[in-house]
């Protein structure tokens, strides 16, 4: 894999080799590297990666904003922890039109965590905000924070929860689908 740009983005370096499915979902025989489930409004739920097995590997969701760039995100330690519910890949959304645009690879997150830091550490403050001062103090244009989404499997719960953040040792609760089912800690249903 060549260098990566660091200011590319993530739209532009997502695969296009994905298809979405409504969950829940079975067997899908499209010939594609990921399968990204949706739910019914949808949400990215679930990745499953085609492999050399006979089963797609799914995993839950974790999303990211199109319009962010490989800097952002990997500078973003909300995204490296996400990636452990996820492995393999990342969801690439184009918010403003609720849009899958690709799947941004681990390899591509690990390549550039490999070669292309910032050799002399990233500028940080400076003399003003934004671009028209030349730091990178903010971001330019609409970013989301990097999330995933995971369905509870707790006692039939089927809630999506959205995660910013995930500790395996101390799991989140999930509010519950309603009345029906008080709060309950988040067991995730879906397992590499």
């Amino acid at each position: 894999m060549t260098a990566l740009p660091a200011h590319t983005p993530l739209a532009d370096l997502a695969s296009p080799d994905f298809a979405t499915v409504r969950e829940p979902y079975g067997e899908d025989t499209r010939n594609c590297r990921y399968l990204i489930g949706l739910s019914a409004d949808g949400t990215p739920t679930t990745v499953a990666v085609r492999g050399s097995r006979a089963a797609p590997r799914r995993m839950p969701a974790v999303v990211v904003s199109g319009s962010a760039t490989l800097r952002d995100v990997v500078e973003e330690s909300a995204l490296l922890n996400l990636l452990e519910l996820s492995p393999e890949a990342a969801v690439v959304m184009d918010h403003a039109r609720s849009a899958v645009q690709g799947v941004l690879e681990r390899a591509t997150v690990d390549a550039y965590l490999r070669r292309d830091r910032f050799p002399g550490g990233p500028v940080r403050g400076g003399g003003g905000w934004g671009a028209a001062t030349g730091d990178d103090s903010c971001l330019c244009g609409t970013h989301r924070t990097p999330h995933a989404h995971v369905i509870c499997a707790f006692g039939g719960c089927g809630r999506v929860n959205a995660l910013h953040f995930y500790d395996p040792e101390d799991p989140p609760e999930c509010p519950g689908p309603g009345d029906a089912l008080p709060a309950h800690p988040l067991i995730l249903s879906v397992r590499g």
